[in-house]
């Protein structure tokens, strides 16, 4: 093992080095050239962050533009649905009606009161009461029987996917 054992003087002798490296190091320096790089600095520094500021802005703009206006159009939806829904029920107030009194003559009263719900709570989905009916006639037509109680009707959305799709875009999206 070495043991370096340096004296006061030459401790002095080489910081008086290095100042004087320092002093020639630093009168080398263009100092109009380190203001000029510094000041390029934070100008580039500061134009992109305003570039970002504006895309990021612009971004959002389109974003929520976007959203207004899928609101808009799900609100005119909404209103045709309803002038629609409005038209069906003045048409289907008759047809519910006939099919209510229409009932197959061995069913019971309590059978009709039975159907009655279904049929409005159909309506209320936006199914007509001849579809309810043709629904009906179906399944009696293959179960053979009339021994059988609806419970409710409801629109299948012909654009929603299905859950094997559901799941497989469920995988493949989910994080790492």
């Amino acid at each position: 093992m070495y043991q370096m054992v340096l004296s006061l003087s030459e401790i002095g002798e080489k910081i008086s080095k290095a100042v004087d490296d320092y002093k020639e190091l630093i009168s080398n320096v263009d100092w109009i050239e380190v203001a000029t790089v510094v000041i390029a600095g934070i100008v580039i520094v500061l134009g992109v962050l305003l570039v970002l500021i504006g895309v990021f802005g612009s971004f959002g703009k389109l974003v929520s533009g976007l959203e207004n206006s899928a609101k808009k159009r799900k609100a005119r939806r909404a209103a045709r649905k309803a002038a629609k829904q409005a038209a069906k029920e003045k048409a289907g107030e008759a047809a519910v009606a006939v099919i209510c009194e229409t009932d197959v003559p061995s069913a019971s009263e309590k059978e009709a009161e039975n159907r009655r719900p279904v049929l409005s709570a159909a309506e209320e989905q936006g199914v007509s009461g001849e579809v309810v009916a043709a629904i009906t006639a179906a399944i009696a037509a293959s179960e053979g029987s009339n021994n059988f109680v609806i419970r409710s009707v409801k629109r299948k959305d012909a654009g929603s996917r299905n859950p094997w799709a559901r799941a497989a875009v469920a995988d493949n999206t989910r994080a790492f």
